[in-house]
C-alpha cells in the first residue's frame, strides 16, 4: 500500500532548499520504520514534495504505471553485506522496470566496489547514512535533473592512488608523451590527460584552462573518453581509472 506525504508549508529553518518545487518521488523501503521517517523527512524539509512510500519495488512499478509524474525512484536496500547475484539481478530488474524513471539506492554500506557496480547495474545515485537529509535531497534534485550522485567521500577514496597500482598519468609536459603502457583503453596520451581532470573532478572550462585548450575541444575530448571506456558518465569514467589501478590490468571497454 502506498502513502503520500506532502508539504505545502515550507521550509524547516536553516535548510536551504533541497530540489525544484513539484518533484514527485516513490520511496521503496520494506521496513515500515524507516519508510516513514524518510518520508516525513523529506516532505518536512522540502516545500511541495510528493513522496509516495511503497514497501516493495514490486509496489514501486505498479506506482510508476500508474502515475506519470514520478521523477526519481529512491530504494533503501539497508546493510547488505554486498552485490550478490541475487541483489545484482533485483537491482538491474529494478532498473528496468523504473526506466525512464531514475533509481536511487540509500545503503548502509559506503564501499567504494558496491558503488562501482551499482552503476554499473545502471543505478543513478547512490546515498549512504554519513549524508544528511539535506545533501539527500540535493541528491535528489541532480538526479531528476538528469545527473549521477556518488558521495564525495567515497569517490576521493577510489580515486585516491593504491600500493603497487599504476599512476595515471598527470598532464604531461609539452612534447613529453605519455608510455603506452599507462594509457587506458585505447585512450591517446592527450585524452589521459583530460581523463586524470575527470578524476579530479574538474569541469570542461578548467580542463580547457589547465592543458591549454579551447572548451569546445575539452568538450570533444571528454566526449571521446566517456566513448572509449564505454561509460555513461563522468563519475563512471572516473570509477573505470580507479578500477584500472587497482587491477594493475589494462581496462577493457564496454563497448562491442
Amino acid at each position: 500500500m502506498a502513502t503520500d506525504i506532502k508539504q505545502q508549508a515550507g521550509m524547516a529553518p536553516g535548510i536551504a532548499p533541497g530540489i525544484a518545487p513539484g518533484i514527485a518521488v516513490v520511496l521503496v523501503d520494506p521496513n515500515s520504520l524507516t519508510r516513514d521517517c524518510f518520508s516525513l523527512g523529506l516532505g518536512t524539509l522540502c516545500q511541495d514534495m510528493t513522496v509516495r512510500s511503497v514497501a516493495s519495488l514490486k509496489d514501486a512499478a505498479g506506482v510508476l504505471a500508474r502515475d506519470g509524474r514520478t521523477e526519481v525512484v529512491l530504494c533503501n536496500i539497508g546493510a547488505q553485506a554486498g552485490l550478490n547475484d541475487v541483489l545484482c539481478a533485483a537491482i538491474r530488474d529494478a532498473v528496468s522496470a523504473c526506466l525512464p524513471v531514475p533509481l536511487v539506492l540509500i545503503s548502509d554500506r559506503d564501499d567504494g566496489g558496491m558503488i562501482l557496480e551499482s552503476l554499473r547495474l545502471g543505478v543513478r545515485g547512490y546515498i549512504v547514512p554519513s549524508l544528511g537529509l539535506g545533501v539527500m535531497l540535493e541528491a535528489i534534485r541532480l538526479v531528476a535533473a538528469g545527473g549521477t550522485f556518488v558521495p564525495a567521500t567515497s569517490l576521493q577514496s577510489l580515486i585516491a592512488p593504491m600500493p603497487g597500482g599504476i599512476a595515471v598519468p598527470q598532464t604531461p609536459p609539452p612534447g613529453v608523451p605519455v608510455p603506452v603502457t599507462d594509457r587506458i583503453g585505447g585512450l591517446t596520451p592527450r585524452e589521459m590527460a583530460v581523463l586524470t581532470c575527470m578524476r579530479e573532478g574538474k569541469s570542461n572550462k578548467l580542463i580547457a584552462y589547465m592543458l591549454g585548450m579551447c572548451e569546445n575541444t575539452a568538450k570533444a575530448h571528454v566526449r571521446n573518453v566517456l566513448k572509449k571506456l564505454g561509460a555513461t558518465n563522468r563519475t563512471e569514467a572516473a570509477f573505470m581509472a580507479h578500477a584500472h589501478l587497482s587491477r594493475g590490468a589494462a581496462l577493457e571497454s564496454n563497448q562491442p
